[in-house]
Order: structure tokens, then C-alpha cells, then sequence
């Protein structure tokens, strides 16, 4: 290839990713300026959480070249699929950790580090063709629908019959939800509590863009009524978010079309945060979105990394850990709520981490590798299934979840092993326009 030929291919892909390189700028650019005219002035002190501001020209200048680079990266995914998984979490995780290494003191680089692994780690598995074909049985959603449907009708049953004398309609408009939190954890029963996740967040949404799809209301106002009425059963509002992510990411029939959604649920918000919390000194939404969303748990983050980067726990915390190195100091406390009540010292509070983080304080380095490629393998997987796009709202709450859940938790308490498995059952080649 000529050198006039290598610049005109890279003008080409810049010029075809156009999209996602600008948009991203533009996040960066209005998180950055939140950061720094918002949310450093009205949460530096008072907290648990100190959001300071300090300038410094050469973190400036080297995190700004190195979040170009990373991002321009981005272009060179092949997968469709990939790409908009790619740039949701450069933008969710990455961006926040580099901005907030860039201007509050004492937050170290791993922090960052660890989300760059992550990212090249999934491009490094967008290329690899791996076409082994799982032995399982698959069943159409078109031919099969029902099937799904009486098994999410069967497992709602012992939600009804259980715990519809505890339920409050004051919850649909947001109220009193931390006293139904209280409530339901004393009659909670463990078996159900399992079976939560796998039919508010998948089984649930999936019927309900089904129906959405083929036109059959009937099924879309089971569907929604139901991820409703699990709300109810435990007042957690990512219940209620799965289910309007859901609906949300259906328009759109390409996977660009799921990362203008993106883009139009997430730059709004930011821009009218900061308006309302400057202009109007109303601090809801910045501190509701921007800060918890964005800045909280790079900020936990570093906490896990300054605390266990001289004893990590081997992976002691979680079952992974198979028992062989035992912590003695968590007195059968999880390891969240030891580091959230012990280091950030608020009472009750769990400090949630993600799967990257887990992956540091149980090995280093070496960890947070081991855990992008349990990630990255993860999205290869959904990828191979060749899913329809119309599906990604149930895809794009677990990427929260991935950063905000430990491993063991994402795969069984909010079921991912289960995701896995319906995906592969009832949607595999739902795209036959796949790529």
C-alpha cells in the first residue's frame, strides 16, 4: 500500500465513523465542562464524595491527546455490533475516569488504565473469527413466543401469590420506596429474589419488543404491566429503567441507529443539567445523573484501587475465589459494604463497584485483564448470536450493570448466565441482517 493510499483508507474510515468520533468529543467536551463549572462548585465538600478541582496543565493536555487517540480507535472495529458496545463504554466509563483523574488531586492512573485494557481487550475480540456452533437447542421467538410467555406467567405466579399484600401504588410515582425496601427485605425469599432479575430484565423486555414488533398489544401490556408489578415487589428503580430501556432502544433498526438513541438520552441531559444546576442553582439532575452516573463510581474506584493495591484479596471476596484465600477481616460482611461502611465510613452504604475494579482489587493488573476478557468475551458471544438491534435496550442495561455489579452478582443475582442462555434459545439470528 502506498503512503497516498494508507491516508486516503484513514480518511475514509474517519470520514465513515464521523458519528461516533464527533459525538464522543462533544460528550467528553460537555462532561468535562460539567465537571468543572458544575459539579466540582456544589459537591466539593459536604459529602462522602469530595469533588475536587485542581489545574493542571500537563494532565490536561496528555489525558486530552491520549481520549483523541483512544477514540479514534474506535473507527477501526469492524462489527457494527461492536462498535456501538465499544463507544457506549468508552463514553460511560472511560471519558469519566479521565476526566476525573485529570482535575480532582489524588486519584490514581489505574483508574483509567484499567478502562483502556478493557477497550482494547473488546477490539482485539471484535477481530478475532471465532464461528463455533454451541450444541444447544434453539427455538424461534416468531414460532415460539408463547412458549416464553407461559414460562414468564408460571414464575410470576409466587410474585403474586406472595407478595401482593405488600405491594403500594405510591411506588409508581416514586414514593416511599425506601420504606417498601425495608419491608420486602424482611419477607424476602431467596428463590424469588433469583428469579427477579431473569423476568424484569430479560424475559419480560424481550416479550414485550416482541410484541411491540409483531403488533401484538396484548402481549406489550402483559409484558410492561408485569415488569410494573415486580417493581412493586422491591421498589428498585433499575427494575422500572430496564423496562423503559427497553422500549426506548427499540426504534431504530440498525445498531448506529441504538447509538443516536445513546446520544440523544444522554447529550440532552447533560447540556440541561448544567443549565438548570448554573443558571437556575437546581442541582437535582446533576446530581442525580451526571454525578452518579458518571463520576461516583470511577471516584469508588479509586478508592478500591488506593486501599487493596498493597493487599489484594484474590478474588478471597467472591465465589471465584474457591475458597483459598480467606479474608478474616470481612467477618462474613460483603466486601461493598465493608469498604462503604470501613473506608468511606457511611453507615448502611454499599460501595458498588464494577467487574474492572473487582478484577484489580483481587489481582492487579494481571486481574483486570483476567476480567476485560470475561467482558469482552461476553459481547463476542452476543455478537455470534447475530441478535436483532431492536433487542439492545436489554443488551445496554447490563452494560451498566457490568460497571456498577461484581462478577459473581452480574451473573447470578441479576442473571447473566440466564441472558446468555434465552438469547441463545429464542433470539439467535433474530438479524439476518446481521454484522
Amino acid at each position: 500500500m502506498t503512503e497516498q493510499s494508507y491516508i486516503s483508507s484513514i480518511q475514509n474510515k474517519l470520514t465513515k465513523n464521523k458519528l461516533y468520533i464527533i459525538s464522543s468529543f462533544i460528550i467528553y467536551l460537555l462532561l468535562s465542562i460539567s465537571y468543572v463549572f458544575d459539579l466540582n462548585k456544589y459537591f466539593e465538600f459536604g459529602t462522602y464524595l469530595s469533588f475536587q478541582f485542581a489545574f493542571n496543565i500537563v494532565k490536561i493536555l496528555s489525558i486530552s491527546i491520549l481520549s483523541i487517540l483512544i477514540t479514534v480507535l474506535g473507527s477501526y472495529i469492524r462489527s457494527d455490533f461492536t462498535k456501538t458496545v465499544w463507544y457506549i463504554v468508552l463514553i460511560l466509563q472511560y471519558f469519566s475516569s479521565a476526566i476525573l483523574y485529570t482535575y480532582c488531586p489524588n486519584i490514581s492512573f489505574s483508574i483509567v488504565l484499567q478502562n483502556i485494557i478493557l477497550l482494547i481487550i473488546i477490539h482485539i475480540f471484535d477481530k478475532i473469527n471465532f464461528n463455533y456452533e454451541f450444541n444447544f437447542k434453539t427455538l424461534s421467538i416468531d414460532k415460539h413466543y408463547k412458549i416464553l410467555t407461559i414460562l414468564a406467567f408460571g414464575l410470576l405466579l409466587p410474585f403474586i401469590y406472595i407478595y401482593w399484600p405488600y405491594i403500594t401504588l405510591n411506588n409508581l410515582l416514586l414514593k416511599d420506596i425506601y420504606e417498601t425496601r425495608l419491608i420486602f427485605r424482611t419477607i424476602n425469599i431467596p428463590i424469588l429474589g433469583y428469579l427477579s432479575s431473569p423476568l424484569s430484565r430479560i424475559i419480560f423486555p424481550i416479550l414485550l419488543v416482541y410484541g411491540i414488533k409483531k403488533h401484538k398489544y396484548i402481549l406489550v401490556i402483559f409484558s410492561f404491566t408485569a415488569i410494573l408489578y415486580i417493581f412493586l415487589c422491591s421498589a428498585t428503580k433499575s427494575v422500572l429503567i430496564g423496562g423503559i430501556l427497553a422500549f426506548f432502544f427499540y426504534l431504530g433498526d440498525k445498531w448506529v441507529d441504538k447509538f443516536k438513541l445513546f446520544l440523544l438520552l444522554i447529550i440532552p441531559t447533560i447540556t440541561i443539567s448544567f443549565v438548570l444546576s448554573v443558571l437556575f442553582d437546581y442541582h437535582y439532575f446533576t446530581d442525580a445523573f451526571v454525578r452518579r452516573v458518571f463520576f461516583v463510581p470511577p471516584f469508588l474506584d479509586n478508592i478500591y484501587h488506593q486501599y487493596f493495591i498493597s493487599q489484594p484479596t484474590y478474588w478471597g471476596h467472591s465465589p471465584f475465589g474457591l475458597g483459598l484465600h480467606h479474608l478474616d477481616y470481612l467477618n462474613n460482611e460483603s466486601i461493598t459494604r465493608y469498604v462503604g461502611e470501613r473506608l468511606v465510613k457511611v453507615h448502611d452504604l454499599n460501595a458498588n463497584i464494577g467487574i474492572l475494579t473487582e478484577g484489580y482489587m483481587s489481582f492487579g493488573i494481571i486481574g483486570v485483564i483476567i476480567h476485560s476478557i470475561a467482558y469482552a468475551f461476553i459481547f463476542m458471544y452476543l455478537k455470534l448470536l447475530k441478535i436483532s438491534p431492536h433487542y439492545f435496550g436489554i443488551i445496554f442495561a447490563y452494560i451498566f450493570y457490568l460497571n456498577s455489579s461484581l462478577l459473581s452478582t452480574l451473573l447470578l443475582t441479576h442473571g447473566l448466565i440466564f441472558l446468555l442462555i434465552i438469547f441463545r434459545v429464542f433470539l439467535k439470528n433474530s438479524d439476518s441482517k446481521f454484522k
